[in-house]
């Protein structure tokens, strides 16, 4: 009887430790984009091969390009019974103030990832952890170096590929009117252009980051303005839009007009790889990954407000033809599990001085 009951404790003790460690915690994040949409899906890929290395459960809900229901998601999931440990959320189309206060309302921990709130919203929402004192901090890419750095790129290549002396005639477009993704990037892009006598911006419109409207807003600015020879996109999708616009009018990018984008996936690579795309910009991806490892050391003691509650990563990098041949080589099929998440935290490396969430620390 004695060896039962011994036996029936170990296998309870057992039982009871592969519980608790099977996953150390759990985070549902919401995602602002579409289940099949090219760069929410590769950063959702980062997310889980994170996840699965940090011992995290992590479940992501889809708005489907819908402000609404991404407030709609995050309300259902504060409703439950069983609620996750943490809250990631997206400050996409301003709605990251009602996302936060429905969580803290809650009690569930939560964090910005991707987008800041705006110094409007700030103002109105006070930092994290004081008027909503479960909202633990963000952390977002600098948008604003990947305007800049594209549009210095696309301006270089213009100098070099056009004969001497040729005008350049750009045409910008932009996400949509609120994002900080979009804005930020664009009104850095703008300072650049505005450095170069050069060149002179004939259009800038919004494609809404989709690869139809922008395809069908192209046709029609490429006609009215035949001498733009420069085309600036905020994101991949729009710049493959602006593309087919480009072809459709007997032109080719690369050729009569040089073409930008920012994002990381795998046609974005291939395009620049054979010279469709002259300038690119990467690495904001894993953003949504890098906040796991930020709430992975919180989780375990470490607390990132060491470095600060509104945090900027400089994970933005400038892609060139090999570099996105070495990227489609690793990351095929959006296989991140070969990066290696835990040495990316303090509690893991408990020397490391400072988060580096480069790019190019990845890539290389």
């Amino acid at each position: 009887m004695t060896v039962i009951k011994r036996l029936h404790r170990l296998l309870l003790a057992v039982a009871i430790m592969l519980h608790s460690t099977a996953w150390a915690f759990s985070v549902t994040f919401i995602s602002p984009g579409h289940h099949d949409e090219a760069y929410w899906l590769s950063a959702t890929r980062a997310m889980q091969a994170a996840a699965q290395q940090l011992d995290i459960q992590l479940e992501v809900l889809y708005a489907e390009r819908d402000p609404l229901q991404m407030v709609n998601l995050t309300r259902a999931v504060t409703q439950r019974r069983h609620k996750p440990d943490y809250l990631l959320l997206v400050n996409e189309k301003l709605t990251g103030p009602a996302m936060l206060s429905l969580a803290d309302q809650a009690g569930i921990p939560c964090f910005l990832s991707f987008n800041q709130l705006t110094p409007t919203q700030l103002q109105n929402s006070g930092q994290p952890r004081q008027r909503l004192k479960h909202w633990l901090g963000s952390l977002a890419p600098d948008n604003a170096k990947a305007g800049a750095l594209t549009m210095q790129e696309l301006l270089a290549q213009g100098r070099r590929h056009f004969p001497a002396g040729t005008p350049l005639h750009v045409l910008m477009m932009a996400g949509d009117h609120a994002t900080p993704a979009s804005t930020e990037r664009v009104a850095a892009a703008q300072r650049v252009l505005a450095a170069h006598p050069e060149a002179r911006l004939t259009q800038l419109v919004y494609g809404e980051w989709e690869r139809q409207r922008a395809m069908q807003q192209g046709l029609w600015l490429l006609q009215r303005y035949p001498q733009i020879n420069l085309v600036w996109a905020a994101n991949d999708e729009m710049a493959f839009g602006l593309e087919e616009a480009i072809r459709r009018g007997g032109k080719q990018a690369g050729r009569e007009v040089l073409l930008s984008a920012i994002n990381n996936s795998q046609q974005a690579m291939h395009e620049r790889q054979q010279g469709r795309l002259s300038a690119l910009a990467a690495g904001h991806f894993m953003t949504g990954a890098w906040s796991l490892v930020l709430l992975y050391d919180y989780q375990h003691g470490h607390d990132f407000a060491d470095e600060g509650l509104l945090l900027q990563a400089a994970v933005f990098s400038a892609i060139s033809a090999t570099q996105a041949l070495r990227f489609q080589q690793r990351f095929a099929d959006n296989d991140f599990s070969s990066i290696r998440f835990k040495q990316f935290s303090k509690v893991a490396n408990p020397a490391l001085r400072h988060y580096n969430f480069r790019f190019s620390t990845v890539l290389d």
